[in-house]
């Protein structure tokens, strides 16, 4: 078969070049099921992975941005806005009250002035926008571009001199950086315009926390936060709030917090599933509910808590299944790549024995 071809995510922790192999492993032990719950959806890959391989589909993420994404990706099957439609968003329109969030309370943390004026008027022109399928093309477009243009792609950080004044070195690229928004649009159009296509099932995209997501399918996959055991831990919040902030923009002003260098926007701001503390009892809570579906969890082998402690968590709830535990091989993430000692493991508990 052909390789599948998946769109470029920047997101951390993405599945991105580890999503084939672990479709592998399942595909390996023989099991058979039709539909994919893809609690932590993130970009979504696997579950674009899982809609190409014509699973019906169901992507979960609690962010609102996320979930954006995943819906144009998984549950829509055409991007319906053009090149030129998307330029003109970046246009005031005449009479308009437009709001100046971003350029009054980021100068100089993201983005630069011209920049935050864009992110301004494209936002509420895309808010203005009727058609859903035009719309969440927009916010595809903006949300990867603004990704992108950030060093490490990441916003917990108030590191806008880091883009202006960089002089070259062993990560980040200059020259994307730079790039504008209507050169980037014109790409993840593009992107769009290859990657969005029709399976033939009735997918779906919701917004919940994986806790509080009701919605079912024979197979669920588990792609929790990871906490390293070497460094204290951001949360996904903490580098993704400022999207989560475009993607709710009228609640923007009310979830500043002030007192942080970043100006994080807490919309969204949830504790579930980031406390290394509460996590097993939460993950414990999360397979019972799902009892009836086939378990696949990704994890990586040093973090906390570990993946033989996960293992055992599965085995417990689960005492008359099996557990697999594949190591998918060495890779590195972008803010860690020197440690190869790094390895992906899946965690794989099913209804019968195999």
């Amino acid at each position: 078969m052909p390789e599948i071809k998946l769109p470029i995510t920047r997101y951390y922790g993405s599945k991105r070049k580890l999503v084939g192999r672990i479709w592998n492993e399942i595909e390996n032990l023989g099991l058979e099921f039709d539909s994919v719950l893809d609690l932590f959806g993130g970009t979504a890959i696997f579950s674009y992975y899982s809609k190409v391989k014509g699973k019906q589909v169901t992507y979960n993420d609690i962010f609102s941005f996320n979930t954006a994404i995943g819906k144009k990706l998984i549950q829509h099957n055409s991007n319906e806005l053009t090149y030129e439609e998307a330029i003109s968003l970046l246009e005031p329109q005449q009479g308009y009250p437009y709001q100046k969030i971003i350029q009054e309370n980021f100068q100089n943390i993201y983005f630069t002035d011209t920049e935050n004026r864009q992110i301004d008027i494209f936002i509420q022109n895309a808010n203005l926008l009727e058609n859903e399928n035009k719309k969440l093309s927009a916010y595809y477009i903006l949300f990867q571009s603004c990704i992108i243009k950030r060093p490490y792609n990441l916003f917990h950080r108030n590191n806008l001199s880091m883009r202006l004044n960089y002089n070259g070195g062993s990560f980040g690229n200059k020259k994307t950086w730079e790039r504008t928004f209507e050169e980037l649009f014109l790409r993840f159009l593009n992107e769009l315009d290859e990657f969005t296509f029709d399976n033939g099932r009735n997918n779906l995209a919701v917004n919940f926390s994986a806790a509080d997501c009701l919605e079912t399918a024979d197979l669920v996959y588990i792609d929790p936060p990871y906490f390293s055991s070497s460094r204290n831990h951001t949360t996904y919040h903490s580098k993704y709030h400022f999207l989560e902030g475009l993607a709710n923009y009228n609640r923007i002003l009310e979830h500043i917090n002030h007192t942080k260098n970043n100006r994080e926007i807490t919309i969204n701001k949830s504790d579930q599933f980031e406390k290394p503390s509460t996590f097993l009892t939460e993950l414990e809570q999360l397979i019972l509910r799902h009892n009836e579906s086939i378990i696949v969890i990704s994890y990586r082998n040093n973090g906390i808590p570990s993946v033989q402690s996960i293992s055992d968590l599965l085995v417990r709830c689960r005492p008359d299944r099996q557990v697999f535990t594949l190591d998918l091989g060495l890779y590195g993430y972008a803010l860690n790549k020197g440690n190869q000692f790094n390895n992906e493991f899946l965690i794989i508990g099913t209804n019968d024995p195999i």
